[in-house]
């Protein structure tokens, strides 16, 4: 039977996903009495957009980017207000970059649901351009050392902001009189994520992959979907050059012992 198999690289990350789509034929053998609630397509389309938000900052962000948060202070200013205050604060930061011949990147999420009204954004860094010239864009509120971070840039950051924001947006991009009618907004200047697709057989579908040299597994999930199909999902990050050297030769002994090493997890950037 053929599957689907995609695969996502990045810089020092790749991720493969094998499933079975009708699209490459067989018989649709769903449960007679399954059907999609509104819930279980909610929570689809939303695990399909953090995917699709953190293949995008892992693809087009690196470590120390800027990580900001805009807020207000009184008056809170209005949905309608506050959505031009956030668009003319990205037009005079991409004046600010052209300036300095460079080319402005950006995501921007803006959140009011349940709190006060704030954006939070993530932006490339430049030279010459940091906390204090981009503070004098937002006269709105104090942008401190709170509000204004440096981004840790790995695969699992990205991944723990693009979680962040997706559940934030979760709801309220669907009330009426939302401030943010899309999940997120972003410069059209962004480089889409690589991803291939193959198409595979049984035959070759392997409980556990072989990690390539260079590389530890990250994360690895075996299932089945609603309709009894198998998936696999495994990510693979590639380890840092002073990492595979504590890979290192026993004295007087041909074997090797190597150190289980695990991805680093820091509290930089940390939602």
């Amino acid at each position: 039977m053929p599957y689907r198999k995609e695969i996502f690289t990045a810089p020092g990350i790749r991720e493969e996903k094998k499933y079975h789509t009708y699209r490459l034929g067989g018989k649709h053998t769903r449960a007679a009495n399954y059907q999609k609630t509104e819930e279980a397509v909610r929570k689809g389309n939303s695990r399909r957009a953090k995917e699709k938000l953190y293949r995008l900052m892992v693809t087009n962000f690196k470590r120390d980017d800027y990580r900001i948060d805009l807020t207000y202070a009184d008056p809170e200013p209005d949905p309608g207000t506050a959505l031009d205050r956030i668009r003319k604060f990205i037009r005079q930061l991409r004046s600010q970059y052209r300036k300095k011949k460079e080319e402005l990147k950006y995501i921007y999420v803006t959140e009011h649901r349940g709190h006060r009204i704030h954006h939070h954004v993530l932006i490339n860094a430049v030279e010459g351009i940091g906390r204090k010239e981009i503070g004098e864009l937002w006269p709105w509120a104090k942008l401190n050392y709170r509000s204004f971070r440096l981004f840790d840039g790995d695969p699992e950051d990205c991944r723990r902001l693009a979680w962040y924001l997706i559940k934030e947006t979760d709801e309220s991009i669907r009330e009426e009189g939302a401030i943010q009618k899309l999940r997120w907004c972003a410069s059209k200047n962004l480089k889409q994520p690589k991803i291939r697709k193959q198409t595979i057989y049984s035959r070759h579908w392997k409980e556990k992959p072989k990690v390539p040299k260079g590389y530890q597994l990250a994360e690895m999930e075996n299932g089945y979907t609603t309709d009894g199909y198998p998936f696999q999902f495994y990510r693979l990050i590639r380890i840092a050059k002073e990492e595979r050297e504590q890979v290192r030769p026993v004295i007087g002994k041909k074997k090797t012992v190597k150190q289980e090493i695990k991805p680093a997890v820091t509290e930089r950037g940390k939602p």
